[in-house]
């Protein structure tokens, strides 16, 4: 069983960092020979797709589509026109929009979105739009699952049911992983405001062909009074949310009760509803907390966190902390980072359990190395788009990069062992 397991996993480490075979089709396989091996059972290979943290992902994924039927991202982009001022105004909307954006959409798409505003503004005001290109992708990876709103409000369950299929007893709590990166996202954007954009080329855009600097975006048909019953709805759900086990309640009924009533009232249809949920990220963590749940019970997980022991064997967690965010900060610059998250929490979990020390810090430290995926076009997505767009040289965009990933590893180091010695 030891050997089985540790081969899928190795095949869906590959598969990831490859990208040869899609990402819910490598552990799609890997679940398949696990449960046909008899690694794991039938129910162990599939109860995945109906645990609390899959539910509470599929139905914040519902609300979050109600949400985008509303005038939230006409009003966003409407705030970026309205941004008259200097480079510090525009260069504050052109991060944190792509920021907030992130939460509903993807990086690149936020990018798209906001850049050609940005670029208006900035032709306005005489500024060169490489200032604005590079600053966007931070705000844009910074963004990503930082916040508990949409899918991330499942993301701390989901590491939850993974740390635990590998023996830790540990929990995150609702505001974890934003409270760990949080911090040395507002750093990096201070940098960049006061620093970093003075490190940028100035000059005009390499490819511009897919910015329409007029672009607009097209108004909402539901009625004001929908769109208001709307955000009452996400604003409610979110409160409810990070209170919801002193009251009672589960993430599960909360969000359950939050995509029935928008339903029930008529604000996405049955259609919608299926369209607004990303089933191959659906299909992708139910399988991988599955592999999880193989790695803990064949064995496999201990002996390849084995691998970890000079660094966890000693026991000190702040020592293990800093090696794990160093490591990660530097492998996802070559790598996608959600699969990096995805392959290395398991594993780190292991090696926690099995050298009896805390799993929080290390899970917290190995989210937070994916704000500072941007120094190559290979870090990210939104990396590449600002690669391509601004037409930067390697050694511009590592000259305005390794500042930050600097930054965000020392702040992250010294930050998330304070945090979890406090919170935890």
């Amino acid at each position: 069983g030891i050997i089985i397991t540790i081969i899928a996993f190795v095949f869906v480490g590959i598969c990831l960092f490859t990208n040869i075979i899609p990402g819910s089709v490598a552990c799609g396989i890997a679940v398949f020979v696990l449960w046909s091996a008899n690694v794991i059972t039938s129910t162990e290979a599939f109860a995945n797709f109906v645990s609390s943290s899959i539910i509470v992902m599929v139905c914040m994924m519902i609300l979050t589509g109600a949400l985008m039927k509303t005038d939230i991202l006409p009003n966003i982009a409407g705030l970026v026109r309205k941004a008259k001022g200097g480079v510090i105004i525009l260069l504050v909307a052109t991060m944190t929009v792509p920021f907030i954006l992130c939460q509903f959409i993807g990086g690149v798409t936020s990018m798209i979105t906001v850049i050609p505003l940005a670029m208006a503004l900035a032709e306005e005001a005489g500024i060169a739009p490489t200032v604005m290109v590079l600053p966007a992708s931070v705000g844009a990876q910074a963004g990503l699952l930082a916040l508990p709103i949409g899918g991330g409000a499942a993301m701390y369950l989901m590491k939850n049911q993974m740390v635990a299929g590998v023996g830790a007893t540990e929990q995150l709590g609702f505001w974890d992983l934003c409270l760990g990166r949080l911090p040395a996202t507002i750093v990096i954007f201070v940098f960049v405001l006061l620093i970093g954009w003075k490190l940028l080329p100035q000059r005009g855009l390499a490819e511009s062909s897919m910015l329409d600097p007029n672009r607009k975006m097209e108004k909402s048909k539901l009625a004001p009074w929908k769109q208001k019953v709307i955000y009452v709805i996400f604003i409610g759900t979110m409160v409810l949310l990070s209170i919801c086990g002193n009251i009672g309640l589960t993430n599960t009924q909360v969000s359950l009760g939050a995509a029935l009533l928008v339903a029930l009232l008529r604000f996405v249809n049955e259609r919608e509803m299926f369209s607004s949920v990303n089933w191959p990220l659906i299909f992708m963590m139910s399988f991988m907390l599955s592999i999880s749940t193989a790695l803990g019970k064949s064995g496999a997980g201990q002996q390849i966190a084995t691998l970890l022991d000079p660094v966890y064997g000693s026991g000190n967690t702040v020592l293990a902390t800093v090696v794990t965010f160093i490591c990660c900060v530097i492998a996802t610059q070559f790598m996608d980072n959600m699969s990096l998250i995805n392959i290395l929490t398991p594993i780190c979990a292991a090696a926690c359990v099995k050298n009896n020390i805390s799993v929080i810090p290390i899970v917290l430290a190995i989210d937070a190395s994916c704000l500072a995926s941007f120094t190559t076009p290979l870090a990210s997505p939104s990396s590449l788009l600002a690669y391509q767009l601004g037409g930067y040289s390697m050694k511009e965009m590592l000259k305005f990069n390794l500042p930050l990933v600097g930054i965000a590893t020392v702040v992250s180091c010294i930050w998330i062992p304070i945090y979890c010695g406090i919170a935890h």
